[in-house]
């Protein structure tokens, strides 16, 4: 890897490690996620030995699975993003947020598929943190059987049951409709891999239940860091902490460019854990972001 990456950094990123079936266990670094393989499920692990390399593990798959695992692992950590445009960009207004791209952060922890990450920024909507728990680990049961659901499982569990069984409320016709669409549209295949360049933000908002706060979030979750995604805990925690609005926030900084979200994201992570070595065990958070 030519830029570092901090594992731990990139878990505290935001507040995914804490939803099904994601596993952190600070004690010894390592990363897990249950995985379906071939119609298998299975965990796949990784642990950091030193800042330019990280160790994969896996149980229940077998070595010819080992690209595609690595695939996901890869996508967890961003391993291919290349962030010097954006140390670049946020040197000016953010110096030490820049740094800390520098020493490994500014990755944002993601999920294995772009479908995960797009149904699990749906369960952040109108809602508190608990309930996306909740919801999210229904999936995980069922229809997921252990595992994150595949597209056409979520189409094949229904909506009445996304609905009253696994608690989604009125964003079950969001998860059906759209889950269909993106299958249609070929944005998506049947593992939830997604053709990343054919997903901006006015294709997200197309899909009903999908607002700007939501496609903001999916896009950050793809390298587009020129929004921030403003939630109710966005609004608080400028209002709180910086006596400012997310309007004024995004106008003082618009020197940021394409790198705005990103400024806001490595903020709160320097202001949360203003510590070299991040441990997120105790650490429960009020939203995704």
């Amino acid at each position: 890897m030519k830029w570092p990456i901090d594992l731990g950094l990139t878990v505290a990123s935001h507040g995914w490690v804490h939803l099904e079936p994601w596993r952190w266990e600070p004690e010894i670094g390592r990363l897990s996620h249950a995985e379906r393989i071939g119609g298998r499920i299975g965990t796949v692990g990784v642990r950091q030995p030193d800042p330019t390399s990280l160790d994969v593990d896996w149980q229940g798959f077998t070595r010819k699975d080992e690209a595609e695992i690595l695939r996901r692992v890869r996508r967890w950590v961003s391993a291919d993003w290349d962030p010097a445009a954006a140390v670049a960009a946020l040197a000016p207004a953010f110096p030490e947020e820049a740094a800390l791209v520098g020493r490994g952060g500014g990755r944002l922890l993601r999920c294995s598929t772009f479908y995960e990450d797009f149904i699990k920024t749906l369960l952040t909507v109108n809602t508190s943190w608990s309930g996306t728990c909740r919801m999210n680990a229904a999936l995980v049961a069922a229809p997921g059987g252990g595992a994150f659901p595949p597209p056409e499982a979520v189409i094949d569990y229904r909506e009445e049951r996304l609905r009253t069984i696994a608690k989604l409320g009125f964003r079950a016709p969001t998860a059906v409709a759209a889950t269909r669409q993106m299958l249609e549209d070929g944005v998506i295949d049947a593992a939830g891999h997604a053709v990343e360049h054919r997903l901006d933000h006015d294709y997200l908002v197309s899909h009903k239940g999908i607002g700007p706060y939501a496609a903001a979030h999916c896009r950050m979750l793809l390298h587009d860091f020129s929004r921030i995604p403003v939630d109710s805990v966005v609004v608080a925690h400028l209002r709180e902490r910086h006596d400012t609005t997310p309007e004024a926030f995004i106008a003082a900084r618009a020197e940021c460019g394409v790198y705005l979200g990103l400024g806001y994201r490595l903020m709160r992570l320097k202001e949360k854990f203003q510590v070299a070595i991040v441990d997120v065990s105790g650490a429960t958070p009020r939203s995704s972001y």
